[in-house]
């Protein structure tokens, strides 16, 4: 029959045995011979193979691959290809009347080789093969089951990059077809009337990422509740404690270095341990500084969330200003402590940890990422009269008492006015020819012979609104980094400087209430109603409909409507927006007419992508953070998401002819530029 159609066939897989077949599954590969395209399922009658099915392959796209290196320092600039599995073969554990088929691919980003695939399912009795899942690993290994307590299947997907820790797990609903519900950490299993305040803490620590401690509570909190612990808080155990396992693994081996060790424990929120070998090693405290300022976005988001818990613990305090000192300077952390905390002891322990650098800076020196720098004197920038070739800049600005040496300065007098004041902008993004790149090795002299247009449209922003121009005095470079000399109005709380034009911003979009969804949407069943359950756990999974990785091949009443869904993308939006913000189908019947909604062509496609955003409005009840941001194709798939991340969508660049538009997202008071 293959032969007969010109069909190329890898080595098929026989379940349950050889000696004992009841199928085989062919992979049919595509014309490169790699990759597959078809699954082909044979039934054995006797002695002959009787063809019952065959299931199309979708290619993945690699910008669901590569979720995983989001934010971390193997992030993906921007991918948009697709790309398709190469292998096949029977999941371990699978058994007599239900074997799972595991589809996987490689793919190499730098240093990272993501494996990723789909998960199929085989019911024997209606010889019907069912996509489960779309997955990617950026740890190289695939999803593998382990057995609950209580004796329920899950699935286990490592998605760790680096000493950071991050599992997905999913539990097994016993269904014709079988389905995969998500465990979310963002959301109480519980009415709030019935809520354990422990377990709401460790919830809140989880999100935080601070594994062991959210461990201890979770742990506090199941004796707390005895009969009341459910089999979803559980599961939420469980993934605690697969992250805690492995932070808590890593503060016990030997390092290389102090730093590894510091950080080991730092991400296990051991922060005693961390402060102590910090202390009792003070030649370590400019490189601990640099690896804070390399881990900012994690660490900071751990610290913070470790102190909404526990908003009196010291040590915490202490690692707090420490972050605040290696992104921006000493003074800019002691003045954070200040804020947080009245206790003396703990801010001499403060000040003896940072008097190095405090030294430095009442000796005339700067800081820069938490390093003094070495400084020459102040030389004169010549006279330019080209427009240069710079465009656009984006950069983290804090108001300076006074100069210092070490720019390379303009000819202009600088004597400040009442209400004037020196600003110190570290330049984070540049925009020249090429686009958007961080300003790594920029000669300075070179930077302002080339940057007279761009100097002259640098604005200082507060809360995403320009609020005044600046004047650029000066231009300095050292290692990786380049800093701007500035003067400008005083300005509280001002933190981000960026010129007129390159970019976008969300406050100034022709904002919108969304479109109305199909007629659909109102057949699909209430919260409270047997067949909610299901719809939720599939339609609402963007990993797996959205991807188009899922199939509606069940006859009954809640396959047609999944069906439905995924056949109109406004009503396989609305009900990823609910998946994403943590919402039951009746909420998101409520919340969705109130979204903020835009469309734009950010892909350079000619097709608009659509972005909603969390309205001011809305109702506290739902505790929905404002201005969160999703954006969307035209076919409905989820882009771009924040929700539930420790950060914001900020502004759009503008898209070429060469590349789509990439996102300014801000973190932790950073600013990074990603591509969709």
């Amino acid at each position: 029959e293959m032969r007969s159609q010109g069909i190329i066939s890898g080595n098929p897989i026989v379940w349950p045995k050889v000696d004992q077949p009841k199928a085989w599954f062919y992979p049919i590969l595509d014309t490169d011979g790699k990759s597959i395209r078809e699954l082909w399922i044979y039934r054995v009658q006797g002695k002959q193979l009787q063809h019952i099915d065959q299931v199309a392959v979708r290619p993945m796209k690699e910008s669901f691959i590569t979720v995983p290196l989001v934010g971390t320092a193997s992030q993906v600039a921007s991918v948009d290809s697709n790309a398709a599995p190469a292998s096949v073969r029977l999941m371990p554990g699978s058994s007599a009347t239900a074997p799972w088929l595991l589809l996987e691919g490689q793919r190499r980003y730098g240093n990272t080789v993501m494996r990723y695939g789909q998960i199929l399912s085989y019911q024997a009795d209606s010889h019907r093969v069912h996509r489960l899942l779309n997955w990617s690993s950026s740890a190289g290994k695939p999803p593998h089951w382990q057995r609950s307590e209580g004796g329920d299947q899950q699935l286990i997907i490592d998605q760790t990059v680096g000493l950071r820790p991050s599992f997905l797990l999913y539990r097994l609903v016993k269904s014709d077809p079988p389905k995969l519900q998500e465990v979310s950490l963002y959301s109480s299993v519980y009415e709030s009337d019935t809520a354990n305040p422990v377990y709401e803490q460790a919830l809140k620590l989880a999100q935080g990422a601070v594994w062991s401690h959210s461990l201890a509570m979770m742990q506090s909190a199941k004796k707390a509740l005895g009969q009341d612990w459910s089999s979803q808080a559980e599961d939420q155990l469980m993934l605690i404690r697969l992250h805690a396992a492995r932070t808590k693994s890593q503060t016990e081996q030997n390092w290389s270095s102090q730093q590894q060790h510091i950080l080991a424990y730092l991400i296990d929120g051991q922060w005693d341990q961390a402060l102590g070998a910090l202390e009792n090693k003070p030649a370590i405290y400019d490189s601990t500084l640099k690896r804070l300022d390399r881990d900012f976005d994690a660490l900071w988001r751990g610290i913070t969330t470790h102190l909404q818990v526990h908003p009196k613990d010291a040590t915490t305090h202490i690692w707090g200003a420490l972050m605040v000192t290696a992104r921006r300077s000493p003074e800019a952390g002691e003045d954070w402590l200040k804020q947080k905390t009245r206790s003396k002891n703990t801010l001499k322990r403060w000040q003896a940890l940072n008097q190095p650098n405090r030294n430095a800076v009442e000796s005339g020196g700067e800081v820069v990422n938490g390093n003094p720098v070495a400084h020459v004197s102040t030389v004169a920038a010549p006279t330019t009269t080209s427009q240069g070739s710079y465009a656009g800049m984006v950069g983290q600005v804090r108001a300076i008492g006074t100069p210092g040496d070490g720019w390379l300065r303009s000819q202009t007098p600088s004597t400040l006015i009442p209400g004037q004041t020196w600003y110190h902008i570290e330049v984070q993004l540049l925009q020249d020819s090429s686009g958007w790149r961080s300003p790594t090795s920029i000669n300075a002299a070179s930077f302002w012979a080339e940057s007279l247009s761009l100097r002259r449209q640098v604005q200082l922003f507060h809360n995403q609104r320009p609020v005044a121009n600046m004047t650029i005095h000066g231009v300095k470079a050292y290692g990786t980094g380049m800093a701007l000399l500035a003067v400008g109005p005083q300005v509280e709380a001002a933190t981000l400087a960026a010129n007129a034009d390159g970019l976008q911003w969300l406050t100034t979009l022709s904002w919108q209430p969304p479109p109305m969804l199909p007629a659909v949407t109102s057949n699909l069943p209430d919260a409270d109603s047997p067949s909610s359950e299901a719809l939720n756990s599939e339609a609402l999974n963007s990993g797996a409909l959205n991807s188009g990785a899922l199939d509606s091949d069940n006859p009954d009443e809640n396959a047609i409507e999944l069906s439905m869904a995924a056949a109109e993308p406004d009503t396989s939006i609305a009900a990823t927006i609910g998946h994403q913000l943590g919402l039951t189908l009746e909420q998101t019947r409520q919340v969705y007419p109130h979204l903020r909604h835009a469309t734009l062509d950010l892909l350079g496609d000619s097709t608009p992508e659509q972005l909603f955003s969390v309205h001011h409005e809305l109702s506290p009840e739902l505790a929905l953070t404002p201005g969160k941001t999703m954006i969307f194709s035209t076919a409905g798939e989820l882009l771009y998401s924040d929700v539930n991340q420790p950060q914001s969508l900020l502004a759009l660049t503008a898209k070429s002819t060469e590349q789509p538009a990439k996102l300014l997202i801000e973190q932790a008071g950073r600013y990074t530029l990603i591509g969709l």
